[in-house]
């Protein structure tokens, strides 16, 4: 599988555990994605403001 084709299926698969039904025709990858974020609200996440956070609290991808 390449980038772009995860990009795209994890995309398809955000948008059915986040909104009711198919995806938006026209809308793929990187597109689809802003359009699910673009105007939501993020939840409060308050371990980024706490100043106990560490660096071996944070998982990076490898």
């Amino acid at each position: 599988m390449t980038r772009e084709q995860q990009i795209e299926q994890e995309a398809r698969d955000l948008w059915k555990a986040m909104k009711e039904g198919s995806p938006p025709r026209g809308l793929h990858g990187s597109d689809l994605i802003d359009a699910l974020v673009r105007g939501s609200e993020a939840p409060p996440y308050e371990r980024l403001h706490s100043p106990f956070l560490r660096d071996s609290q944070i998982r990076r991808p490898r």
